[in-house]
C-alpha cells in the first residue's frame, strides 16, 4: 500500500491549479483590503494603508511558506537533505537489535548475526548510490 502512495504521481494540472488560484487571491488581496475613505486625513490613511502593508505581508509570507512546504512532503522518501534518514534509522534498529542480543545472549551470539548479516548482503545487492556508511551497516 505504502508503494502504490509513493508511485502515484500527483496530478500537474491540480498542482497548477491551486498555485495560479493562491498567486492570483495573493495579488488581489491589498486591492481589497486598502480601504481608502475620503473623509479621513491624511496621517489615518497612512496608517491604515501601512498596516494593511504588513498584514498583506504575512499572509503572503505564510501562503507561500505553506506551499514551499507541501513541495518538500511531496516525495519524503528521496535524497534531499529535507528527507528522512531511511539508512539512518535503519542503523538505528539494527544497533538496538544488537544491544539486545548481546544483553541477552551475549558477544557470541550478537558477532554471528553480524557475520550472518554481511554474509546475506552483498556489494551488487546496494545501488550505486549507496554510500560506505550504508554498506558497513550490513
Amino acid at each position: 500500500n505504502q508503494r502504490k502512495f509513493m508511485t502515484t504521481p500527483f496530478p500537474f494540472s491540480l498542482v497548477q491549479m491551486a498555485r495560479t488560484i493562491m498567486f492570483l487571491w495573493l495579488f488581489s488581496l491589498p486591492l481589497a483590503l486598502i480601504d481608502l475613505d475620503s473623509s479621513d486625513d491624511g496621517g489615518h490613511i497612512f496608517h491604515r494603508v501601512v498596516s494593511r502593508c504588513v498584514m498583506v505581508f504575512f499572509i503572503t509570507y505564510g501562503f507561500i511558506g505553506l506551499e514551499s512546504v507541501s513541495i518538500q512532503l511531496d516525495n519524503p522518501f528521496g535524497y534531499d537533505e529535507n528527507d528522512f534518514d531511511n539508512l539512518g534509522m535503519a542503523y538505528c534498529t539494527f544497533e538496538d537489535i544488537y544491544a539486545i542480543i548481546y544483553r541477552l545472549d551475549g558477544i557470541e551470539w550478537t558477532d554471528k548475526l553480524r557475520l550472518r548479516m554481511k554474509s546475506d548482503y552483498d556489494e551488487k545487492d546496494f545501488p550505486e548510490t549507496a554510500d560506505e556508511e550504508t554498506k558497513l551497516i550490513f
